[in-house]
Order: C-alpha cells, then structure tokens, then sequence
C-alpha cells in the first residue's frame, strides 16, 4: 500500500474574495491568500503547485463561482487530489454545503483539503475534535455572512430612502455627480437625445420609427454610449454584433420618471443572502423619491407620453406618424371606440370614421364622419374652449383671490355639512333598528338585512367625508390653476397636430347627427372654476 506520508500530491490553491461580504482585510485580498498558500506549499515538498483558482467578487453563501467549478472540473479529470485555501471562510460561508465538500465529496474523490489558518488538514484529522470544530467554524461562517448580508441590506434601505443613488451605473441621460456618486446630475449629450425622443413621441411617431431615427443618425445606444465613456457595462437583455436603437429601448426611456426627478429604486430583491434569484418587489414596497434631482424632462410632456402609450392606437406604417386622432375618437351614441376607414373611389381616397359597434356588432348607429369634416369640427371647438378658458382665468383675476378661496371652502363645507347630517341620520336608524326588532315590528331576517344596508351606507359616507376633508385641506394650501396656461399658450392654433391634440384633449365625441364634442383635459378644474367664480360674483353682488 502507498504511504500517503511520501505521497506527492497534486495541489491547486483556491482563492475567493467577495466584495458583499465585508472582506475588506489586506490579509484577504486575492495577492495576500495567494503569498499566503504559496509560502505554505513551499514548507511541503509533497504539495506540488498545479495551479491557482481565483474567484474575485464571488459571495461564499454558495458554490456558483465559475473558478470552484472549473477546479472541481479537474479534480474529477484527476489532474488534481489536494486543495489549499488560506481558511474555511475563503472556501465557503454555507456551513451545509462547505461540511457536504469537506465531510462527503472530497474524501469520495480521494482529495486532501486544507485550510491553513484552521490548522486544518484532512490528511491529518483528529476524527473527533474535527468532526465538532469544523462544523462548528463552517457555522460561525455561515452566521457572519448572514450577519453582514443583513447590514448591508438594512444600509442600502437608508440610502434609498433619503434619496441616495445606489446603482452600479447611472441611467442613460444622467451621469453620477463628480462630487458625489451617489447623485445624478444631467450628461448633456444623452439628455438631449432623451429630449428628442420624447419631442418625437408626442408628434406622433411610433417608438419603433424613433429607433429608426436615431440608428440613422448614428446615436449610440445607452450601452455602446456608457462603453464609448470607459465604463465596464453589461446588460441581461439580448446584445447584437452591431448594436442598433430598438422599439424596446426606446419604450424603458419614454415611460422611466427618473427623466422628471423621480428615483425609484429597490424593485427588486432576493429571497436571501443564500438565493441569488432577483424577484419583483411589489410596488408599494420600493424606495420612491419624488424631486431628487434635476429633470429633463418637463412633468406635463411626460405625462403627456404616458398617455400616449397608454392609447389603444393602431400601428401607423412605417415612417408615417401616428394618425391625428388615433386612440381619441369616441362614438356619442353608444361611447365605444371609432375606428378610421379609408374607401377607394376612382382615383381619390375617401377617409371616415365610423362606430365599431355599429360594423362589428350592429349594436349602434350606422354614422360616420370624414376625416376632413372632423379635424375642422375639433378645430373648432377646441378653439372656443381655449377662449372660455382664458376668459375665465380674466374674470378670476378681478377677483380678491384670499375672497375666491373662501367662497371654495364655504361651498365644500357646505358639501361637508350636508354628508355628516347623512351620517347622523343612519346613526339614528341603526339605533332605532333594535327596538323595531324587539316591539316586532321587524322580523329577524329584516333586522340584519337592514342594519348591514345601512351599515354600508354610513361606512360609504364617512369615507365620502374624510375624502372632503381632505380635499378642504389641500384647498387651503393653495389654489393651482397652473393648468390654465397650457391652454393659454396656445390661444392663436389655426390647425391641429398630434401633439396639441393628446396634449389638450381627453377624447373627441362624434353623434350621429354629425356633431363633435370635446372633452378636454382638466375638464373638471374647468368646471369647479366657472361654478366657484359665479359664486364669488354673486357673493360679491350680495355684499
């Protein structure tokens, strides 16, 4: 039988440092486990050096790491029948996995393991002491990768929560403030790419024609562009050989808010230290910071776009913009979508919409309205909007606005008043239920029947009455009628475009008697603004 005393053995020493584990040592770093081993094996003329695997980043909660899998690869080829590492933490924090290697595989593959700082050598086990110290420190290992696992969660929690940028790269449009890298500050090249594709957007063009563009005009995509800056990126989407803009890219930048100061971070996570699988957190649980920092984008263009995309439109061909009313047009009758047909007649094109319920189902009227007829018609009628709309921001003007504010709150208190007497009176007969059921004139069965109705009622206007409460409160923070201006600002439209159109209007309404309506955006402001003026008017008259 061979002496295994003079046996010379196949040695590969294992290095592993980790970056999220807190192995910030000078004795731990890749060079120093490296002198360490190399010092040890040659004290041991029988460790024959076949070679070193360096794991460099790599968490020891589990055995994933491509350098331990390429040395188990050898060892199983039977190139190699001993491995050194510098301790049992540097092969690995996962007690039940380590002791699974160290306790099963490797004495079934015939390899020495060594751990040089544990005094620990297989070769040369004290079977009892080892079989309760080994596990005993794989443990401790294991416990103190839980514990900064742990530390390092709850720290990036704070800095997400005061608004601290915790990402290995910023977004395309921003880079990370010299100053302070946990801050975005705008990279002006790429935020004026990101200006264009909204600006485009809102005239109309499809996110698959944007991409187009700026492939054509040879903007680099966000990674080639954070490649051509030095930066060691990757991505888990797709890459091609020769990177072009796609419809997809386009679509992340055109609905991200972080282009109009918001930070959202904290989307994702991993079930534990041990589990390295990302998994959507819910959305209430991520870390949201409104106005941290400086926008590119204008608040009311991105909400703009939001809109947009939200819009059931159908595909324009391709490099045409989207049609002019696309996902606006409703039918006044029966309120279902209206659809654009395009009829052939000789050499001319003819162009209509018409009711989808009506041609697909037959459930509504047979109307329809050309496309000319329809754009002079909103044309129309927008514009009278835009003139009652500047001529009620006129008349609001003359008067006293701390007068105004009050004539809000005297009307909403009114409103207020009015629910808590509801809420009073179904006190009042929920208590009265009881005795109908005692002097019989309510059976049981009516009882419950009418105290759960009533029940739900007075539930149903108490939260009526904390939502006017509120709003009350808001009420006497200011008086916003910021909105006034985007119609302001277009006082003097002679034709209609896509962006004035999804900027403006909500949805266009065709009956079949061929008139239009419009219901245009901040219909409601519109209408609590007239109402509270002609109340403050009156008011007024009657002082």
């Amino acid at each position: 039988m061979k002496n295994l005393d003079t046996q010379v053995w196949n040695t590969c020493g294992y290095v592993r440092l980790s970056r999220e584990d807190g192995d910030k040592e000078e004795s731990n770093s890749v060079t120093g486990q490296k002198d360490l081993i190399r010092d040890y094996l040659s004290r041991h003329g029988d460790l024959q050096e076949r070679g070193m695997k360096i794991d460099d980043g790599f968490t020891g909660s589990n055995f994933q790491r491509p350098a331990f899998q390429e040395m188990m690869g050898e060892v199983k080829a039977g190139k190699i029948n001993c491995i050194v590492v510098k301790d049992l933490s540097r092969f690995g924090r996962n007690h039940l996995e380590a002791g699974e290697y160290i306790e099963r595989i490797f004495p079934f593959l015939g390899v020495r393991f060594i751990a040089i700082n544990d005094h620990y050598d297989s070769l040369h086990s004290q079977a009892e002491s080892d079989e309760i110290i080994v596990p005993f420190k794989n443990l401790i290992n294991e416990a103190y990768c839980r514990d900064i696992s742990i530390k390092i969660r709850s720290q990036l929690e704070i800095k997400r929560q005061r608004g601290d940028f915790i990402g290995s790269f910023a977004v395309f449009g921003y880079q990370k403030d010299p100053s302070d890298r946990h801050k975005l500050v705008p990279d002006e090249y790429a935020a004026d790419v990101v200006r264009d594709i909204f600006n485009w957007k809102l005239d109309g063009i499809s996110a698959l024609d944007i991409a187009a563009r700026l492939t054509a005009s040879g903007i680099p995509t966000p990674m080639e562009y954070k490649k051509s800056l030095g930066m060691r990126y990757s991505t888990s989407f797709r890459v091609k050989e020769n990177p072009v803009w796609g419809a997809g890219m386009v679509l992340r930048i055109l609905k991200n808010p972080v282009y109009i100061g918001v930070l959202e971070q904290g989307r994702v996570t991993t079930p534990s230290y041990k589990v390295k699988r990302l998994v959507q957190k819910p959305r209430e649980e991520w870390a949201v910071i409104e106005n941290n920092h400086e926008p590119i984008i204008d608040k009311f263009d991105f909400a703009t776009a939001q809109r947009v995309l939200a819009m059931d439109t159908r595909t324009s061909q391709a490099g045409q913009p989207v049609e002019l009313f696309s996902g606006l047009i409703y039918c006044g009758e029966c309120g279902g979508a209206m659809i654009r047909k395009t009829v052939p007649y000789g050499k001319k094109k003819y162009v209509y919409y018409v009711c989808a319920n009506h041609k697909e189902h037959k459930a509504c009227y047979p109307h329809s309205l050309r496309t000319e007829a329809l754009e002079s018609l909103v044309l129309e009628a927008l514009q009278a909007h835009i003139q009652e709309v500047i001529d009620l921001d006129n008349l609001s003007k003359l008067v006293d606005s701390a007068r105004l504010q009050q004539a809000i709150i005297q009307k909403m208190q009114a409103r207020l008043d009015k629910k808590q007497a509801e809420i009073d009176r179904l006190h009042t007969l929920l208590r009265s239920l009881y005795e109908n059921l005692t002097d019989g004139i309510l059976d049981r069965n009516e009882y419950r029947e009418l105290k759960k109705t009533y029940t739900q009622r007075r539930e149903e206007a108490e939260q009526q009455a904390e939502t006017l409460r509120e709003e009350m409160g808001r009420e006497l923070a200011s008086v916003d009628n910021s909105w006034i201006e985007h119609f302001r600002q277009n006082q003097n439209i002679t034709a209609l475009d896509r962006r004035l159109v999804v900027s403006l209007i909500e949805r266009v309404m065709v009956f079949r008697d061929k008139r239009v309506e419009i219901v245009c955006r901040w219909q409601n402001e519109f209408e609590v603004q007239a109402e509270l003026l002609r109340m403050a008017q009156a008011e007024r008259q009657v002082g």
